[in-house]
């Protein structure tokens, strides 16, 4: 008997999904997250589960300690290294202010200050050449006069995008000087041209290195001492898993670790029921989720702003393209200093938690206002392992609703409600404001709280189906299980499109293809499966500053392949921003190269079935539109493949709820998964 194990860190809750190779069967455990410790909840999951890791084929994780480590600021004290005269590229950054009406606005905290940044004399020019040497023994000095107290060190040259030779000389200074360091190369990270975002991406991952790199490093070995072979892997941003050793240079990659995950999987999902688009959307315990799958393929992106585009701090690389919100299960809800209603982006996450839990929270939350309507069944949380404590939810509910002269249960549907749009938002910035039409689309709702809201969004947002995937709450955990090894290279290219010999450019592809695959044996990434490659163009119009990212057809002739682009890119800038320019000339800035090395996908699976039969009963609900409904209550392990729940009605799991209105109707599609037709669009009653 083999296993593959997926395990999920979220904010309240660590999720397993356990497969078993043999018989397809699928099972799944959640336990409280450990913030302070997360290893602890990891084990604590696996122990939960039963799984003996000698059994364990295959041991996939969702990592959150890089985006931790950025979002409470405490990364490593990190050092750079950079050409002469450009010392403070990091902290100048683009000198812009994109949210210009924004009085109160701040520009993001520079993770190195200006006494941690050194210069040293060298210079290429723009196409590579040296100009002026590296002087080794000027990067001793420079490296010995560094304090004892800096435990990371990021090296970002001039043009090294380039050439990385004068990158790879101070690297191996360094490495012989301070071998204790955590050292990033910037030409290793990222061969992409812009200074700032290059230098930014370089800092980033070394200041996040030491943290991800120990975790995984010391969770590896603990993992080993209980029987777990070498077959460990990480989920990286760009949807693909890395290894350990992958993940320990490049940890930066892991930054979108489990939110990628659940794209992966609702993209198999979708494969397997014949769905060509979709919306997947994980709600969870801190924020909400939203990406567009279109003809089966997620939508990606070259860079990602950690903190926001407004005012992130920029990284380059792939990733999906994710939008997140701060409204998840355990979002806080207050009233702001002008009497508002607001929800998040504060979260009580799992320590201290949402006051229903009992564990020490005192502020309502989101999951206390979906127990006191009726969506959550307080006695049956975790299939019955943890009873909430309702009367204590609407307490402090009937507190925060004398603020605005409303009962508990008239504050908690306000939340409720507040949550929605929040998240609708989210939705729309995938498909509306990118010329979608989230018509078009299904609704692919997990994660904890994801089946509890996606009724009533896809109501406002006039989707017409939702599919809620068997497993929902622990879905990411599961979309770790068919994820593929992946290692992605870019080299920036500056050319017009139709000035590019074909054959040239079909060689420059061959050249990544195989810096790709070196990187990948060299860590261990290749397995029995296929390799394959997918080939990428950024693209603009000549003089434009912001590139679309097209794939390159497989199948193309060179002497075909910029006539073939051109007329690709043309269409793709119309439905990106609603018109083009066919007459103007199209600009190549980079190329990029993804390798693939397949594993083998689950083909069929079965749900674990409960231990004992449960009867169904009638819950009073209090929907969105402000009216107590009485729904009848069905048990979702209990539901048969083409079995139809009309609403008003809740479809009840261990670990989450559906909530369907009246109008609405549900049905069990094979692999457990419930397909909802949603009875009136437009509004959330």
């Amino acid at each position: 008997m083999s296993f593959r194990l997926g395990v999920d860190i979220g904010g309240t809750f660590t999720d397993l999904v356990a497969l078993d190779e043999t018989t397809g069967r699928v099972s799944r455990t959640k336990s409280l997250s450990t913030p302070r410790h997360l290893a602890k909840g990891v084990l604590s999951a696996i122990l939960k589960a039963g799984i003996p890791l000698n059994q364990a084929g295959m041991f996939v994780h969702g990592s959150t300690i890089a985006i931790n480590a950025l979002l409470q600021l405490d990364g490593a004290e990190t050092a750079l290294i950079t050409t002469r005269g450009f010392r403070d590229v990091l902290e100048m950054g683009r000198k812009n202010r994109p949210d210009m009406y924004n009085l109160f606005f701040k520009r993001p905290p520079v993770l190195v200050p200006r006494e941690r940044r050194f210069e040293v004399a060298e210079r290429l020019d723009a196409g590579g050449a040296v100009l002026s040497p590296v002087d080794p023994d000027e990067v001793e000095t420079l490296v010995a006069a560094l304090p004892p107290t800096v435990t990371a060190l990021a090296v970002c040259l001039l043009h090294s995008y380039t050439n990385p030779d004068h990158e790879r000389l101070v690297g191996s200074v360094v490495r012989n000087r301070r071998p204790d360091l955590y050292l990033s190369l910037s030409s290793d990270i990222s061969r992409e041209r812009q200074e700032y975002e290059r230098t930014s991406t370089a800092v980033l991952n070394a200041y996040v290195g030491p943290k991800v790199s120990s975790y995984l490093v010391d969770l590896r070995a603990d993992l080993t001492s209980r029987g777990l072979g070498e077959t460990m892997f990480i989920t990286q941003s760009n949807g693909g898993m890395m290894t350990i050793d992958m993940a320990v240079e490049q940890p930066l990659r892991t930054m979108e670790s489990g939110p990628a995950a659940g794209v992966i999987g609702t993209a198999y999902i979708c494969d397997q029921l014949g769905i060509s688009n979709a919306i997947a959307f994980d709600m969870g315990g801190t924020s909400a989720k939203a990406c567009v799958i279109e003809e089966g393929l997620p939508e990606m992106a070259s860079e990602f702003y950690f903190g926001g585009r407004v005012t992130g701090l920029p990284v380059q690389g792939s990733f999906l393209e994710i939008i997140e919100v701060g409204a998840g299960g355990g979002s806080i809800a207050y009233a702001d200093a002008t009497g508002g209603l607001r929800v998040g982006p504060q979260s009580a996450g799992s320590e201290p938690g949402p006051i229903c839990y009992g564990l020490g929270g005192t502020e309502p939350t989101v999951t206390d206002a979906n127990l006191l309507v009726g969506k959550i069944d307080g006695k049956y949380f975790l299939g019955g392992e943890m009873i909430l404590d309702s009367a204590s939810a609407e307490r402090a509910l009937d507190v925060l609703g004398q603020e605005f002269g409303q009962s508990a249960s008239e504050v908690a549907n306000g939340i409720i409600r507040i949550a929605n749009s929040m998240m609708s938002n989210a939705i729309r910035a995938v498909t509306v404001e990118k010329g979608r039409d989230p018509r078009d689309f299904t609704l692919v709702a997990y994660g904890g709280a994801g089946s509890l809201h996606a009724v009533a969004i896809a109501a406002e947002l006039q989707i017409p189906t939702v599919l809620i995937p068997a497993g929902a709450s622990t879905f990411a955990a599961f979309g770790m299980l068919t994820a593929d090894v992946s290692h992605d290279v870019a080299h920036t290219m500056l050319a017009r499109l139709d000035k590019v010999d074909g054959a040239e450019l079909a060689e420059n592809f061959a050249t990544l293809e195989q810096e790709a695959l070196k990187f990948l044996v060299l860590h261990g990434g290749v397995g029995s499966g296929p390799v394959r490659y997918i080939r990428k163009l950024d693209l603009r119009y000549l003089g434009q500053f912001h590139p679309l990212t097209l794939q390159v057809p497989a199948d193309e002739q060179p002497a075909e392949i910029a006539g073939r682009i051109s007329r690709l890119f043309h269409s793709a800038h119309l439905v990106r921003f609603g018109h083009n320019a066919p007459r103007e000339p199209v600009e190549i800035t980079a190329m990029r190269v993804t390798i693939v090395s397949e594993v083998p996908k689950p083909e069929a699976l079965s749900i674990e079935s409960p231990e004992k039969k449960l009867v169904g009963s009638t819950r009073r609900v209090l929907f969105e539109s402000g009216e107590w409904v009485d729904c009848a209550v069905y048990y979702r392990d209990q539901l048969k493949e083409g079995e139809i729940v009309l609403g008003p009605a809740i479809i009840q799991e261990t670990t989450t709820a559906l909530p369907l209105r009246a109008g609405d109707s549900a049905q069990v599609l094979r692999g457990g998964h419930v397909k909802i037709r949603i009875g009136s669009t437009g509004d959330a009653s």
